[in-house]
């Protein structure tokens, strides 16, 4: 009778053992299912673990932590969740602007912006150059990239025109694009705070990323916190492509950007 409890117990501690390992290939599996009923889209968490060192690092391959993740932030990023999004990002399209909340998590966008200027300048690069690029372009990334480098380039060339600057404060972030409320000036009927347009290269690739993200467009700040010309890189359908307001109305490839401006480099 002892030996027949014995046999059973071990039975039954196999049973769970086994169970206990499936489990996380079976919850993975299930969640990945109703992720992509919701979404129309579908999470492979090993190649969006293998495709971004920063989250194998931080999850491994935890397939719950990187679903999260992806719901959370990797939407708004335009990260890639499978490998068929590879040469097809328009796929990952999102209908709504990306919040001025999420975006001012990302440290290097802010650079040191309180959260009052930062969504002043996501409010006045909403109006003049975001909102108008997404209703002629709702769905093409490139042309999304096209129009923010075009609309950007008029920005700060030309109107308002953005002086260049590397002392005044906000010269490297995206307040200094998109205008700091600084002295004030007498209209008649009382004292008006003026925005003021100053920046350097830094502050115009934040500001044109910041364009960039709001449209869930990631991107590369190119030569960040160095004293060279700093650009914003985007890797769209495999190839790189490059918006700098300083030198072109349009987005140019890596290649063609690097062979017209070898001090760029």
């Amino acid at each position: 009778m002892k030996i027949r409890i014995r046999k059973t117990i071990r039975r039954a501690a196999a049973v769970m053992i086994i169970a206990a390992m499936m489990l996380p290939l079976g919850a993975r599996e299930t969640h990945a299912e109703i992720f992509y009923l919701q979404t129309y889209r579908r999470l492979d968490t090993d190649f969006y673990a293998n495709l971004y060192p920063d989250l194998k690092a931080k999850y491994g391959y935890d397939a719950h932590k990187l679903l999260d993740h992806y719901i959370n932030y990797g939407i708004f990023e335009r990260r890639i969740p499978a490998p068929e999004y590879l040469n097809n990002m328009d796929a990952l399209v999102i209908g709504d602007l990306v919040p001025a909340e999420i975006l001012y998590m990302r440290k290097s966008l802010r650079k040191s912006l309180n959260i009052g200027p930062f969504k002043s300048a996501y409010e006045e690069a909403r109006v003049n150059i975001v909102d108008p690029t997404r209703r002629m372009y709702p769905n093409n990334m490139y042309l999304q990239m096209n129009e923010i480098a075009r609309r950007m380039y008029n920005w700060v060339n030309f109107s308002p025109g953005v002086k260049y600057d590397t002392k005044r404060s906000h010269y490297n972030d995206p307040a200094g694009v998109f205008g700091v409320f600084g002295q004030k000036i007498d209209n008649g009927k009382g004292l008006e705070a003026i925005r003021i347009y100053r920046a350097s290269s830094a502050g115009t690739a934040r500001a044109v990323g910041l364009c960039l993200n709001m449209l869930a467009i990631p991107y590369q700040h190119v030569n960040e916190n160095t004293w060279k010309q700093q650009f914003v890189k985007v890797t769209y359908n495999g190839a790189n492509y490059i918006i700098d307001p300083y030198v072109a109305p349009r987005v140019m490839s890596e290649v063609e950007y690097v062979m017209q401006y070898p001090p760029y480099k």
